[in-house]
């Protein structure tokens, strides 16, 4: 599959790794091959070891995830738009926080899975359990805003 993405130089610039990153995944869609779990681990490989140790001591700080969350905004983690509604986290970017997508007009979608697997590793590593994320929608999708919901439960 990637023979028909071509090469990429290990020089290329920022513009280049998006264009084939985009063709990656468009490529890979086109032969009906779930980049899922691969688009969660760069997630997982994204997110700083410092954002998820100062995140773990503000959640040995908090009274509640409610408080929780409102200390990860303070702090910046997380977008600055974290929430309970409904006993789920909601997780929302007013702006694109990736770098790929913005080198390019229209980055496919699944690109997105890396937000929600940054996600995963953050609220997995901070309640020591698996938790389960799912996307509501994107920026990447055409929507205002990136929203996740991340059940904890």
């Amino acid at each position: 599959m990637l023979t028909e993405a071509g090469e990429l130089s290990e020089t290329a610039s920022p513009l280049l790794q998006a264009r084939y990153i985009n063709t990656c995944l468009k490529t890979a869609e086109q032969h009906n091959i779930s980049l899922y779990k691969t688009m969660r681990k760069c997630g997982k490989d994204c997110i700083s070891h410092n954002a998820v140790k100062i995140a773990k001591k503000l959640y040995a700080k908090s009274s509640s995830v409610e408080d929780f969350l409102q200390r990860l905004n303070e702090a910046d983690i997380g977008g600055r738009h974290l929430h309970l509604k409904d006993g789920l986290i909601i997780g929302m970017y007013k702006k694109c926080y990736c770098s790929m997508p913005k080198k390019i007009e229209t980055m496919h979608t699944s690109y997105c899975e890396c937000s929600a697997g940054w996600f995963e590793t953050l609220f997995s590593e901070i309640f020591e359990k698996e938790v389960k994320v799912a996307i509501v929608d994107t920026i990447t999708n055409g929507a205002p805003e990136c929203t996740f919901i991340i059940d904890y439960a």
